[in-house]
């Protein structure tokens, strides 16, 4: 038994090779099995008598699994070959290429047997050897590949790449045939194929000449073999059947893929030894580019600014202009078509009469980031992050367009569990029972044949049930098979007048990750604003709360009865827990509050004030006492000129004070070691000297987490170690012997005889951030530090 794929540019005549050449392995008593890998499924028609027969999608797509049958699949034809068409999805809509390898992963299951024939013979698609397409390559259905071209330059390349397909699939034993010359007629064709096959080291196999006998026995319906047996190319073919007879005795006869370079194949089809000059598009330089510089290199000097592009890519420039009132002029790409450049405030006068605690404009600004954060490593993926913003607004739904996995997986992150009857929510009264997830739960079929309809349908739906607003975010599947979600909204917005539906043009992992996806779907959720709206006094926006912070309500609690003591109030919290009437008010904020300072939210912060102009204070949401009194005082100096936050600062250090003085007693002149990814501890530090205890060392291990800050810590007087690692932890554990360890994570193996704690990566907000850690020490040190089960590490006796 033998197996042959035939390959060759589309509308090279192949399937009409491939019929011929199966009816004279026919009329030579073989046993032949031909299957149809396009998706135009004509492959079998001359063998059939011009019939056309069910393709295998078409087939498993409207039959039952438990209902489908063999028999309806395979049908005889000319000199008893078994007949089969793969077939594939209307054109401009899902996968081809997937469909052929689920049509072979059917036809297996069915129990069609390639071992019950003598030569199996599939028919491909050569234009796109994609993963779909090349399943006839791999070594388990292809022992010998030939090659149908004509000598024109396309159907050449398109051998060449097949080629080079075949060079992917191959192992030790070649598996190359040899070319069959089609005949188009064209001048010196017969020497470019020759020329070719020689390049390449493959024999020509046959020439077919072109002659109207092809067209006699097409319009009859028929191969040459059955309606011309006589014929001269009926002739070729039967000496083309013989020789894969002796191909199924001597595989020694196949050779390997020795493909061109595109250079080599124009030089040698076209007569080009060298590719035409080609000028970029433009009139002339840009400005300031120096003449004769590469296209797309990068100078010293630009290099840099490109590089910090790439960690936040809304902001592309930020100038600063001289003067007492400083502003930070923000810029967003032009891609975005609603953005402009605005102007932010990001000066802040200092408040001469608050005397608790003392500060100086010098340290305000030293609480401005400098510079951005490193940005973390990629994690998650796009389609997730999209879902994580649009999920949070609360009386809107978000179809997921994808497989029902990807749902699952997602609402786990989120940790809910609104998934109860496959992800269908409905809105009950003003207020959503669970978050409004509606999977389409793309499936196999889904991905060969389109999946737009089903996604029109639970659009259909939710509107139907109810939801005024929906987003729809794509996943993986949808985006290769280029599902086009903005159609389909647009086409939902058309049946039902009022409603708005966004579609959020993620694609999973082809679009990035987690943060990517999340800053794409924060836009979105954007579109909600309403641009035309003025600000009020005594409102405040507070941005980029983190989704998965399980403190967020309590912080958010915390910074909300600040601000209330300061005569102020939260319209909008963007994106927690908020709605769409919400949204479209937001800008009656007299300014915009951050909750973190990541790159994440900064990108949010350039966009959102890029296309909406809105205002922003620059100080993130405060950790420690030090760092808040900085923050109210701040605040309250831009807010409410002339008001004294005093009495509200005295408060909170009443406060902070008596519990310092509740655990001091148990930690004053103990001592502490440092591990910490990140150099931004102040807070941590403040802590530790009000509590009266002793900092030995400060070690910054090599961590993406964080921001390199070197003169944050300079100025401290203990000494500070980076690049720090577990050893010199170990060894300065043995030598500096302290009493409490702290450490941004849990060493797997930690040393004996020392108390272990963690440094928090998401620390609680506000004044009293550092009693938290008090608490635990005070608790922590008490024990004994090699605890017994028997005698609590106590005295035996």
């Amino acid at each position: 038994m033998i197996q042959v794929a035939l390959y060759g540019k589309g509308g090279i005549g192949k399937s009409t090779v491939s019929a011929n050449l199966s009816a004279a392995l026919a009329s030579s008593k073989k046993r032949v099995l031909q299957v149809g890998c396009d998706p135009k499924h004509d492959s079998t028609r001359l063998l059939l008598g011009g019939a056309g027969i069910p393709t295998v999608l078409d087939y498993v797509r409207e039959t039952p699994r438990e209902a489908q049958q063999l028999e309806a699949l395979v049908f005889e034809g000319y000199g008893g070959t078994a007949c089969v068409e793969a077939g594939g999805p209307k054109p401009g809509v899902g996968c081809a290429g997937r469909g052929i390898l689920s049509s072979f992963e059917v036809l297996k299951r069915l129990g069609l047997r390639a071992s019950s024939f003598d030569v199996v013979l599939y028919d491909v698609l050569g234009d796109v050897v994609c993963g779909g397409f090349a399943v006839p390559l791999r070594k388990e259905y292809a022992d010998a590949v030939f090659l149908v071209t004509s000598g024109e330059y396309m159907a050449l390349y398109a051998a060449n790449n097949i080629l080079r397909g075949i060079r992917n699939f191959e192992d030790a034993a070649p598996r190359v045939a040899g070319i069959i010359f089609n005949g188009r007629g064209i001048f010196a064709e017969e020497e470019r194929v020759f020329a070719f096959a020689r390049a390449v080291g493959l024999p020509v196999l046959a020439s077919i000449p072109r002659d109207e006998v092809f067209s006699r026995a097409e319009k009859a319906g028929k191969t040459l073999i059955e309606a011309f047996p006589a014929s001269a190319p009926a002739g070729l073919f039967r000496e083309l059947a013989g020789y894969v007879e002796t191909l199924e005795k001597d595989r020694n006869l196949l050779h390997p893929a020795n493909p061109l370079g595109d250079l080599e194949l124009e030089a040698l089809v076209l007569g080009r030894r060298e590719r035409p000059f080609i000028k970029p598009f433009g009139t002339g330089p840009a400005p300031g580019k120096k003449p004769g510089a590469k296209p797309g290199s990068l100078s010293l000097e630009n290099r840099y600014s490109a590089e910090i592009c790439t960690e936040i890519p809304e902001v592309q420039s930020a100038e600063l202009s001289s003067g007492i009132s400083e502003k930070k002029s923000v810029e967003i790409p032009s891609g975005i078509p609603e953005a402009q450049s605005v102007e932010i405030p990001s000066g802040i006068p200092e408040a001469q009469s608050v005397e608790i605690p003392s500060v100086t404009p010098e340290e305000v600004s030293a609480s401005s980031p400098a510079s951005p954060p490193t940005r973390p490593p990629l994690y998650g993926c796009a389609f997730s992050g999209a879902v994580t913003a649009t999920f949070q607004v609360d009386d809107a739904a978000t179809v997921l367009h994808g497989p029902g996995s990807c749902t699952h997986i997602t609402a786990d992150a989120l940790a809910c569990s609104y998934l109860r009857g496959r992800g269908r929510a409905v809105p009950t009264g003003a207020e959503k029972q669970t978050p409004g997830l509606l999977p389409t739960d793309m499936e196999e079929e889904d991905v060969i044949f389109g999946g737009l309809e089903k996604l029109e349908r639970r659009i259909e739906e939710a509107l139907l049930t109810g939801w005024q607003t929906v987003f729809v975010v794509n996943t993986c599947p949808g985006g290769i098979i280029g599902d086009d979600i903005r159609e389909a909204a647009s086409r939902a917005e058309v049946r039902f007048p009022g409603a708005r539906v966004i579609p959020v043009p993620v694609e999973g992992v082809l679009t990035g990750d987690f943060s990517t996806g999340l800053l794409e779907g924060c836009k979105r959720v954007a579109d909600l604003i309403d641009p035309s709206v003025r600000p009020e006094k005594g409102l405040v926006n507070v941005i980029g709360e983190r989704s998965f912070f399980l403190r967020g309500e309590e912080d958010f609690r915390t910074v909300e009865r600040l601000l209330k003591r300061l005569g102020y109030g939260v319209n909008c919290r963007f994106l927690k827990g908020t709605d769409t009437l919400s949204l479209r008010s937001l800008k009656k904020a007299e300014i915009n509050l951050l909750a973190c300072d990541d790159p994440e939210t900064r990108a949010l912060q350039a966009y959102l004030s890029g296309r909406f102009g809105l205002e922003f204070f620059e100080l993130p949401f405060p950790v420690g006492f030090r760092e808040s009194s900085l923050w109210v005082k701040a605040l309250a100096a831009r807010l409410l000129p002339g008001k004294d936050p005093s009495p509200l600062l005295q408060e909170q250090e009443n406060a902070y004070k008596a519990g310092i003085g509740k655990y001091a007693p148990h930690l004053s002149g103990k001592s502490v070691l440092l591990v910490s990814y990140s150099e931004d501890i102040g807070w941590v530090l403040d802590t530790i000297r009000d509590l009266g205890m002793e900092i030995l060392k400060v070690g910054i291990p090599v961590s993406c987490f964080g921001r390199e800050s070197p003169g944050l810590l300079s100025r401290e007087g203990f000494p500070v170690e980076r690049n720090y690692t577990d050893a010199k932890r170990a060894k300065d554990v043995r030598g500096l012997r302290p009493d409490l360890v702290l450490s941004s994570y849990v060493p797997s193996a930690p040393e004996e005889g020392v108390h272990y704690d963690t440094i928090p990566f998401s620390p609680q907000v506000g004044f009293l951030s550092g009693l938290e850690l008090a608490k635990r020490w005070s608790t922590l040190l008490r024990l004994p530090v090699t605890e017994g089960w028997k005698y609590d590490g106590g005295d035996e006796s």
